[in-house]
């Protein structure tokens, strides 16, 4: 008797009886557990991956499929192809896989059309799925996938793909599915038809085999290095180190450099590599790259290995650079590695900065070798500074600061305590608003303070130098004390510190003495003055341009005359008296007679230019004195 597929029912398959490895009647059919299903799927996806699993459970359901469509076609007296057809969707319903409703039908077996849709209802395979994980981000009813391919590609003779649009088992209402021939899926399909391809499961346990023994030489070489770092850390081994255990790890060579692009560190020999792994040389080319927590893989034009870059970070600042060269290809692993080994260095960098800032709050010693001695390590200084984030090849300023009070004359433990609030006063104004990587350093003593500050703050707030020390002047704000302030020139090398630092005290020697209003004095105002400064003090200075010059001071004071400013114009104007006469606004009958007594007053023959030398050099000791008032 001929059957549709709604009269296709359970007895139809099912004889009851007992014996071993009784059939579903003679289809070679043979019940089995839900549980079990969904124990077998949850190693699959554990052994294998979800990717793989999805490829092995789709083709088991695609060859179940067509091996049992072959089977209900040769033992079941369908009433036409159509109904045999149908009959796939009601092997799901009664082996309690699902249940399988139709939204759209649209098949034509003559012609080999094939466009369907609909639901799967109570999806066996989504429920074991959530039952030992978590929602997915992709549909998982991969068997009924399969099958229904297998199944329907069968019955036309012709290849059919489903594929679940919807799926309980990543978070939707309900399954749903479309299936259409190859043809009418065309590239929307292609990566599907992948899963589907022939392939050894040997292979693939070949594969998983070395899988396995890939990520065992992975975590057996980055448990070595983490010993390996943590052993050269406990032993108070630094950066180089650091360097040769990683390079030794990975085979590669590897630079270590501070966050000037200057390297601190290296392992391998390679002439010329330092160029191409430097920072800087890609930063060179107008890219920015390495931000606080970024690991950068960078390729070179025409060459054979690869670099892998990670910063070095303490507190969320960059402090330095770790760059690997290898031929080998990265990955996360090396990646990770890298970033193990820039951990390292950030404790080891901060261990050598908290040890370096101990010692600098208790005496200063750092920055009093940096100024006050001539004779230092340039290296070994600079490289402890680079550690305290501060590069001293960039322009700095050196500012020498003296403080002068009423109670000068107290006792000592009162002007201790006295010295003690202002200089931290001071230390508050300096630091406030400034720059993390720009920050001033201070050597503070009994009533002065010495401090280094980079030109690249003082651009960054658009001010000069000058008024950067005026601004320290006024914000002191008390009339009681004294304080002068000198300010050297930009420091071009590491030697100039100690030179700059005797030039900035200088100044404020000639501070103390001059009369001018202003108590900030730059170094780059004294020009040639400099060169006796550092030889002579202000006072000796002020003693020879006197007795130079004192028949004319003494005669001005009497006579309440200008001799003074007048032989100071004439010196400028290269001792011509009728430019001396226009600048001035004086006749020349008046010039004259100003130059004739000048020449009575001081004895001294001005055609000669040794003369003329000495009196000019006076007369700028005045000026730079504040004794002639232009």
């Amino acid at each position: 008797m001929n059957i549709n597929a709604s009269d296709f029912h359970l007895d139809k398959l099912i004889s009851i009886s007992e014996g071993s490895g009784m059939k579903l009647k003679e289809l070679q059919l043979t019940l089995s557990s839900a549980e079990g299903w969904g124990l077998l799927r949850k190693d699959l996806i554990t052994a294998l991956g979800v990717q793989r699993a999805k490829r092995f459970l789709l083709r088991y359901g695609y060859n179940c499929g067509a091996h049992e469509a072959r089977l209900l076609k040769k033992t079941i007296d369908w009433k036409d192809d159509l109904e045999w057809l149908i009959g796939g969707t009601k092997m799901h319903q009664l082996t309690g896989r699902t249940f399988s409703y139709p939204d759209k039908f649209q098949v034509d077996m003559e012609i080999g059309l094939f466009d369907v849709s609909g639901y799967w209802i109570d999806s066996y395979e989504a429920k074991q799925y959530l039952q030992y994980f978590s929602k997915h981000n992709e549909p998982v009813c991969y068997y009924l996938v399969g099958y229904a391919s297998g199944y329907t590609s069968e019955c036309l003779g012709k290849r059919i793909v489903f594929k679940e649009i919807k799926c309980k088992g990543k978070g939707d209402e309900h399954c749903s599915y479309i299936g259409k021939t190859v043809e009418e899926w065309g590239e929307e399909i292609s990566e599907e038809l992948l899963y589907y391809e022939d392939e050894d499961m040997s292979g693939e346990l070949d594969q998983m085999y070395r899988r396995v023994e890939q990520q065992k030489g992975k975590f057996e070489l980055g448990y070595s290095l983490s010993r390996n770092l943590t052993q050269a850390m406990l032993q108070g081994k630094g950066l180089q180190d650091f360097a040769e255990i990683l390079g030794e790890s990975l085979h590669g060579q590897i630079l270590i450099e501070n966050q000037h692009f200057e390297p601190l560190a290296k392992f391998g020999n390679h002439p010329g590599m330092d160029d191409y792994m430097s920072v800087r040389h890609v930063l060179e080319e107008g890219n920015k790259i390495l931000e606080v927590n970024t690991t950068v893989e960078r390729d070179l034009k025409d060459k054979t290995f690869k670099l892998l870059t990670t910063p070095i970070i303490i507190r969320n600042q960059i402090f330095g650079f770790i760059t690997l060269a290898s031929n080998l290809k990265n990955d996360n692993f090396h990646k990770d590695l890298l970033e193990r080994v820039a951990t390292v260095a950030a404790l080891h960098m901060q261990n050598e900065r908290v040890a370096i800032e101990t010692e600098q709050r208790m005496n200063g010693e750092l920055l009093e070798q940096l100024l006050n001695n001539k004779e230092m390590d340039t290296g070994e200084i600079y490289n402890r500074f680079s550690y305290l984030g501060y590069n001293l090849m960039e322009p700095h300023y050196i500012i020498h600061i003296e403080i002068n009070d009423r109670i000068m004359n107290e006792k000592i433990s009162v002007k201790y305590d006295f010295y003690f609030k202002i200089r931290n006063r001071l230390t508050n104004l300096f630091y406030q608003n400034q720059h993390k990587s720009s920050s001033p350093l201070l050597l503070t003593k009994l009533n002065t303070v010495q401090a280094i500050i980079s030109k690249e703050y003082i651009e960054s707030e658009r001010i000069t130098i000058k008024d950067f020390g005026e601004q320290l002047l006024r914000r002191m704000g008390n009339e009681e004390l004294q304080i002068y302030i000198g300010i050297s020139n930009e420091t071009q090398h590491l030697s100039d510190y100690s030179k700059n630092a005797e030039e900035a005290k200088k100044a404020v020697e000639l501070a103390k003495v001059r009369t001018s209003n202003s108590r900030v004095i730059l170094t780059s105002e004294l020009g040639h003055l400099s060169l006796f400064l550092n030889a002579r003090a202000p006072e000796e200075l002020e003693k020879f341009a006197n007795e130079k010059l004192i028949s004319i001071i003494e005669y001005d004071k009497k006579k309440n005359s200008e001799l003074l400013l007048t032989l100071f114009y004439y010196s400028q104007n290269e001792f011509n008296l009728h430019k001396t006469a226009r600048e001035m606004s004086i006749s020349i009958s008046g010039m004259r007679y100003r130059i004739q007594k000048i020449k009575d007053l001081l004895y001294m023959d001005l055609s000669n230019s040794n003369c003329r030398f000495e009196i000019q050099l006076s007369l700028q000791i005045l000026l730079m004195l504040g004794k002639i008032k232009m």
